[in-house]
């Protein structure tokens, strides 16, 4: 990667391109930058199992910027999904893993032979091996937050999470964020840019974490 795009990765720590689609219940897909705080998104849930998870708000918002994301080609079935290289999704070493046990990995660290969950008929969920990794250049960055700390998009299962490779820690981190926008409700309109919640949460973890916790591409939005 050059010099170029690891500047513009590190412009977001964990997002995907505003055109990527979400599966909404009821099975309309709808683009990212369109959702809205109510909506229900298919997700997975703690045991691995598809769910559709309250869709609550936006951990970072970019509507044009330029971003240089990773992309994730699977086969049988064929999928393709682009997130930013701080971004966690699921991975496992094989197809025989049950979904629980795939670990939330970065996206920069996933390689072909890996397998990453997908959606496939309806709303079950199955592992598809990793054929190809790129990069490409999209407009727009956008990381939803929802109640499970995960969704689909792009029909790849992913996390709501980015910058540390613990779900389960960051899932706890954000219990506070979660529960607010459950009590909150209706329809706000959130401004661009990076989730104050977020900021105030890699302050806190860059003063109690390790600094190898932390993914080094994922680090310039908050240190600017």
């Amino acid at each position: 990667m050059s010099l170029l795009q690891h500047s513009a990765a590190a412009k977001t720590g964990g997002c995907f391109p505003a055109r990527a689609l979400a599966t909404l219940e009821g099975g309309a897909r709808t683009p990212l930058w369109a959702l809205r705080p109510g909506q229900r998104v298919l997700a997975m849930d703690e045991q691995g199992r598809a769910t559709y998870s309250d869709f609550l708000a936006f951990l970072d918002k970019q509507a044009s910027t330029p971003t240089t994301f990773h992309v994730i080609e699977t086969r049988e079935p064929a999928r393709r999904l682009a997130l930013t290289p701080a971004h966690l999704l699921f991975v496992a070493e094989n197809s025989t893993a049950p979904a629980a046990r795939f670990q939330a990995t970065f996206a920069s660290h996933v390689r072909p032979g890996h397998y990453v969950l997908v959606a496939a008929v309806g709303t079950s969920l199955r592992p598809a091996r990793v054929v190809d990794v790129s990069t490409q250049t999209d407009f727009g960055a956008y990381a939803p937050l929802t109640r499970h700390g995960t969704l689909v998009v792009d029909d790849v299962v992913a996390s709501c999470f980015a910058l540390v490779q613990e779900q389960w820690l960051a899932q706890l981190a954000f219990w506070p964020l979660r529960l607010y926008h459950s009590l909150a409700g209706g329809h706000r309109t959130q401004p661009e840019g990076v989730h104050w919640y977020s900021g105030l949460l890699y302050r806190l973890g860059r003063l109690l974490l390790a600094p190898e916790s932390f993914h080094p591409l994922g680090t310039a939005q908050f240190e600017s």
